[in-house]
């Protein structure tokens, strides 16, 4: 990695015990050098620093505005002359190609600890940023001390490198235990597992997404309200619908405003702030799916149909008609059917994709909200918000087979990749908001486990490899993470306001 002088001299700083941590003020290490007095002038300092040998041309420029609380702590950082020796690369320096190995040891260490510092003080989150910081930092310290012990002759740094190892090494622990408590991305282990979340943050008019491979969070107005989020499988879109106006979504997210006009939203899934494409479909979209024909689907619940969208034109290209008030929607694996749940006549539309017509409706139980295949489209699982029941659909022969009892209010569900588990979403209801997810074995047709996520339990989406499962709570503001082999709630991460649909998607 390249450095600039201020990011080495800062790093190294960090990395040596009684520097940087008198500066955060932390309680183990000690200043060894009275703090800089208000009264000595930033632009000296600045003049001074820029000046030092070896100093790049685009540092100089950068301290030229860098704030003078800003200057005053490097002053700080720079007394005594330690960093003097120390800014250039061991092998830029004159006779750099004769250091000794420890000193590469420490330069190298210090290299290595650049990126995530800097990578971790960006999050959004001040206490986040800190924490996430600190433990690259801690970490550079305890390679130092290693650095130390294995090149070192006196007692006493081996002792010291010692003491700073277990401190270190212990506050890691609990700052990473913080993280994951908080509910940062960078607490919890995804393996194997990359690609990004996205939310639809219904109150905020807002995206939220969480990149698995870096632990960031970053949450982007967008032109709508949106209630649902789908990505194409091609990955070149992100889609979104819902109302332009704030409107009022409560708890329960499906009193919709009937009369109001709706949008789906073309966004770019690599760059959310990118200008967004948007086409206008009808009255109060609810959710939309996307084909591999370059078409997407959304349930317009204030007209009772399905909007079918070209999305290379941008254009509604049909309308299709439903039962009353259409939700959730999701495509058989092989794309032959769309099925559909009508939450006011207690029926799933199933929508022949070919000739774009409803072929069947099927009577399961009252307020059908979401629906859910099995991998090999033998099944499809219903949730019944007003029974809090699933219903179980032989696609084969079109009728309900089985109902099984879940949580309060079950909203969204997900079948995991294997087909062997059903997730189902808890939701409550506005006066007393629940925080379950039903785990339902699609061996034995029960509930196998019940898990404790957060307020409002809502929108349902899984891992493209099936490890983990993302659950939106729209009374909490974030999203759970639920670790599938384990079965267990392994993080919550907070995202923008009134989290509903979800999905992940993976890397490109």
């Amino acid at each position: 990695m390249k450095r600039t002088a201020i990011a080495f001299s800062v790093s190294l700083l960090a990395a040596l015990p009684a520097a940087a941590l008198a500066q955060a003020g932390h309680d183990t290490h000690h200043d060894p050098q009275p703090p800089v007095q208000a009264d000595q002038t930033p632009a000296t300092a600045a003049g001074a620093m820029a000046a030092m040998p070896g100093m790049p041309e685009q540092c100089r420029i950068m301290m030229q505005g860098m704030p003078s609380e800003c200057m005053t702590a490097m002053q700080q950082m720079m007394q005594g002359g330690m960093m003097q020796g120390m800014m250039a690369t061991p092998d830029a320096a004159p006779g750099g190609e004769n250091r000794p190995d420890f000193t590469r040891a420490y330069v190298d260490t210090m290299d290595a600890m650049h990126g995530p510092m800097m990578e971790g003080v960006m999050a959004d989150d001040p206490d986040t940023a800190f924490v996430r910081g600190m433990i690259p930092h801690h970490q550079g310290a305890i390679d130092m001390a290693r650095i130390v012990q294995q090149h070192g002759d006196d007692p006493q740094t081996k002792a010291w490198a010692e003491q700073i190892i277990a401190a270190q090494e212990r506050e890691i622990a609990e700052m990473e235990a913080w993280l994951k408590e908080k509910g940062s991305p960078e607490g919890i282990d995804f393996g194997q597992t990359g690609g990004t979340v996205w939310s639809a943050d219904e109150g905020g008019s807002s995206i939220s997404a969480i990149d698995l491979g870096t632990g960031t969070v970053t949450t982007v107005p967008i032109p709508v309200a949106p209630h649902n989020v789908d990505l194409t499988p091609d990955g070149r879109f992100l889609l979104a619908v819902g109302t332009p106006a704030s409107g009022d979504h409560g708890s329960e997210g499906h009193g919709h405003d009937g009369d109001a006009a709706g949008l789906l939203v073309m966004l770019d899934p690599q760059d959310l702030s990118k200008p967004a494409v948007t086409v206008e479909i009808g009255a109060h979209p609810a959710h939309v799916v996307a084909d591999t024909q370059g078409r997407a689907y959304a349930s317009l619940s204030g007209t009772d149909e399905v909007a079918v969208v070209d999305l290379a034109n941008a254009s509604v290209i049909e309308r299709i008609e439903t039962g009353a008030y259409p939700h959730g929607l999701r495509l058989s694996p092989d794309g032959t059917e769309l099925y559909v749940a009508n939450v006011e006549d207690g029926s799933v539309s199933v929508i022949d994709t070919a000739s774009l017509t409803e072929a069947a409706r099927i009577p399961v139980g009252t307020a059908p909200v979401q629906v859910g295949f099995t991998p090999d489209g033998s099944r499809v699982y219903v949730s019944l918000r007003d029974e809090n029941r699933v219903a179980v659909i032989d696609t084969a022969t079109r009728e309900v087979t089985g109902r099984i009892e879940v949580g309060p209010s079950p909203i969204q569900m997900i079948v995991t990749p294997d087909g062997r588990q059903v997730y189902v979403a808890n939701q409550g209801t506005e006066a007393a908001p629940n925080d379950t997810v039903s785990v339902i074995d699609t061996a034995t047709g029960e509930v196998a486990k019940t898990l404790k996520t957060a307020a409002g339990a809502h929108g349902v989406s899984v891992s493209a490899d099936g490890a983990f499962v993302f659950v939106t709570n729209i009374a909490d503001d974030s999203v759970s993470v639920i670790d599938v082999a384990r079965q267990e709630v392994v993080g919550s991460v907070p995202v923008g306001d009134r989290p509903n649909g979800i999905v992940h998607g993976p890397s490109n």
